[in-house]
């Protein structure tokens, strides 16, 4: 069963430097998410019933202040979104007993970026050259090039990596 394709792309400096933006965008939300639910969690503890949990849900809508996180109108929204619905199916993971308690990312770890289908495309540039776009109208990267071993489907998701 295939479960997934590798590919190394080359991505110039300064589609480099948005992505490692976009990068700090993801943890800063994952982090905020992991803030709120240790005060919910503790707020739980002390004043609801036993083996009761709080509320946890995927919204991100807080963190769009413009006042104090001016920057992250420079990141696409369904990489905010993509983040907290990651967060959130963490913590029902956790909740499960499937996985450990989500934990907060250091700015040292290598980061990396959940894309979804409506923010990348794939065109094939000429033989077996594929270019490949990310982002979208008003917010992108354009295009990164990458050469294609073998053939495959048009992804649903995508997951980038920081080398």
């Amino acid at each position: 069963m295939l479960m997934g394709i590798r590919f190394k792309t080359y991505p110039s400096d300064d589609q480099g430097l948005v992505l490692s933006q976009w990068m700090g965008c993801v943890r800063l939300i994952l982090n905020a998410k992991c803030k709120e639910n240790r005060y919910l969690t503790t707020f739980a503890q002390k004043y609801m019933p036993l083996k009761t949990y709080a509320p946890i849900d995927q919204t991100y809508s807080q963190y769009k202040n413009l006042e104090i996180f001016y920057w992250l109108k420079d990141c696409p929204s369904q990489i905010r979104k993509n983040s907290a619905v990651n967060g959130f199916y963490t913590y029902q993971k956790y909740l499960k007993k499937e996985c450990g308690k989500p934990k907060r990312n250091k700015k040292t770890d290598k980061g990396n970026i959940h894309l979804t289908k409506e923010i990348f495309k794939f065109e094939v540039y000429s033989g077996s050259v594929i270019r490949f776009f990310i982002g979208s109208k008003t917010n992108n990267i354009g295009y990164l090039v990458f050469k294609s071993l073998r053939g495959f489907k048009t992804p649903i998701y995508i997951r980038l990596y920081r080398a």
